[in-house]
């Protein structure tokens, strides 16, 4: 299990861990608690049923932080571009294609 994962792990179970804790030492009825502990229990399966983001969600979000926004913005189009020929350029062609793919990258240098 990787450090990340167990991080998670601890933390949703102390997220869970809460409304018990809580409604035992405030002693609140069970129509409070049982509520928190399915709302809890939503969140937690939402995160783990979210699935793993994938390369091409990695260079989405790096583009964003660049500051690189809208689907229209041609340095966005053209940065994904060539981040693609550098994924390329490191054997993984799939990767390179599903960029070029979602951004609707130019195909020319």
């Amino acid at each position: 299990m990787s450090r990340e994962n167990r991080i998670l792990y601890i933390g949703l179970g102390i997220a869970a861990l809460i409304p018990v804790v809580f409604g035992w030492l405030l002693e609140w009825p069970v129509w409070v608690v049982v509520p928190l502990l399915v709302a809890v229990g939503w969140g937690v399966f939402q995160k783990l049923a979210g699935g793993l983001p994938t390369p091409s969600d990695h260079v989405g979000m790096l583009l964003d932080q660049l500051g690189l926004h809208g689907e229209r913005n041609a340095v966005r189009r053209l940065t994904a571009h060539r981040f693609a020929k550098l994924i390329e350029a490191a054997g993984h062609q799939q990767v390179a294609e599903d960029v070029r793919r979602r951004f609707d990258s130019p195909d020319g240098p």
